[in-house]
């Protein structure tokens, strides 16, 4: 799914690309919309899971559920109270700044930071990293 438009708000949703694991984007939830807000709400998908592409976002209490770089993009985005679970393969976010007069970020404030259960059966065998290059 794909948000644009100022202001766009979520609540108690789930949205859920369920493409798999095959090694390709399979994004759940696109946005593009400023001042967004999303509450309670589940985005699942493996690779690049939530695209934050710009503008300011802000996600409260929300899972999010998805491997490689699953939460990326370039938008000044806050987490506040959410579970992120990483599966296989697991980088979790990408910060996508390419302009230096832009002022992106991800925040992640008060949130549950784990793994899926698939990746729990093979935990030594995978290093985990919050954040990629």
């Amino acid at each position: 799914m794909s948000v644009v438009g100022d202001g766009y708000m979520a609540r108690v949703i789930t949205f859920e690309n369920i493409a798999g694991p095959s090694k390709n984007q399979a994004v759940a939830l696109r946005v593009g919309s400023g001042q967004s807000a999303f509450y309670r709400c589940d985005v699942i998908a493996y690779q690049d899971t939530l695209y934050i592409h710009t503008l300011r976002q802000f996600y409260v209490k929300c899972i999010i559920i998805g491997s490689v770089d699953f939460i990326f993009g370039n938008a000044a985005a806050v987490f506040q109270d959410c579970d992120i679970h990483a599966r296989r393969p697991n980088p979790v976010t990408a910060q996508g700044r390419e302009d230096p007069i832009q002022n992106p970020g991800i925040v992640i404030q008060n949130c549950r930071i784990g793994a899926t259960q698939d990746l729990l059966a093979v935990q030594d065998s995978f290093q985990s990293y919050l954040g990629g290059p």
